[in-house]
């Protein structure tokens, strides 16, 4: 297929794709939802959508490509991801499909060494609880589509005036004094949509417009999110966004 062409079919405007343990994972921003095909439906579905197909070179694959259903069975399942909202033929109401390329030089912020710290001032208090106020009231009453919005808005605005990113040095220190303050105010654990979510805020009102990243993996299923700038992580380890494909970049 010629990469250029409009595809058969297209993502609806709240849907997003990735690739993952040989199958394909959708995710409908609006209803807050993950599904994903029968590994033996990806390759002919991602033909349908223009993406790239799976490759006989991979091992895993193999199978795959040999166990491939009829054209009807495709087109059932076709038809049920129209149902659902996921895909659409009408070019006002979809776009491209696309995979989110996973960087594969990631880098973790260096920190500070022990017996070091930034200096916290009165400013950097008030920041933090105005972002603690801002992602609370935000998770209780929005969606998580009325949130990404918001947050994509932001950032849009932040770029068409020309904004750019600190330099490293002052990231490392912002990010520093969040992580200082969060324990002595802050009880909320192991929620990735509330601590990535909550950094965004607080480095919002220095400028600092990051991307977010949401991933997932099928063996076990798992949902994550994290936040990154360029190629460096500010708020998680290698190992853990490593282990998920990348499926919508804010």
């Amino acid at each position: 297929m010629d990469a250029t062409a409009q595809p058969e079919y297209l993502l609806t405007k709240s849907t997003f794709v990735c690739l993952t343990d040989g199958a394909l994972v959708f995710l409908d921003l609006h209803n807050d939802r993950y599904s994903c095909l029968e590994s033996r439906h990806t390759g002919p579905v991602a033909r349908l959508l223009g993406l790239p197909p799976l490759t006989a070179t991979d091992p895993e694959n193999a199978g795959r490509l040999r166990d491939t259903p009829c054209e009807e069975d495709v087109a059932r399942m076709v038809q049920d991801l129209i149902d659902r909202g996921l895909v659409t033929q009408d070019p006002d109401a979809g776009k491209r499909a696309e995979f989110i390329a996973q960087n594969g030089e990631l880098r973790e912020l260096l920190g500070y060494e022990i017996g070091e710290a930034p200096k916290i001032r009165a400013g950097h208090v008030l920041a933090f609880f105005k972002a603690l106020i801002v992602t609370k009231s935000m998770l209780r009453f929005a969606s998580i589509e009325r949130i990404v919005t918001r947050v994509k808005r932001r950032k849009e605005r932040h770029l068409a005036r020309g904004g750019s990113e600190p330099d490293a040095e002052r990231i490392n220190e912002l990010v520093e004094i969040y992580k200082i303050l969060k324990p002595l105010f802050v009880t909320v654990k192991d929620n990735c949509l509330f601590n990535s979510l909550f950094l965004i805020e607080f480095l919002a009102q220095y400028g600092v417009c990051p991307t977010w990243y949401f991933g997932v993996r099928l063996n076990e299923f798992y949902a994550h999110c994290w936040v990154q700038g360029g190629n460096v992580i500010y708020d998680d380890f290698i190992q853990t966004t490593c282990q998920n494909q990348p499926i919508m970049a804010v």
